[in-house]
């Protein structure tokens, strides 16, 4: 979550529009477009809400 997306919209910030992720120790690499970026963001705060560990779900409950 603290991909900064405003940065996929600056050229002089982000020239190719990518973002490289690196999970597992380095084990795995995922080079991802701003719009899997967003896919990935939304799946991840979701999944969050689905488990019942995000702090939205609380304020959607009330």
């Amino acid at each position: 979550m603290s991909i900064d997306i405003e940065d996929h919209f600056d050229s002089d910030l982000n020239t190719h529009g990518f973002e490289v992720l690196t999970l597992c120790n380095k084990e795995h690499l995922f080079i991802l477009n701003t719009l899997e970026v967003l896919d990935l963001k939304n799946l991840v705060e979701y999944g969050f809400m689905a488990i019942g560990l995000s702090s939205k779900t609380e304020a959607l409950n009330l």
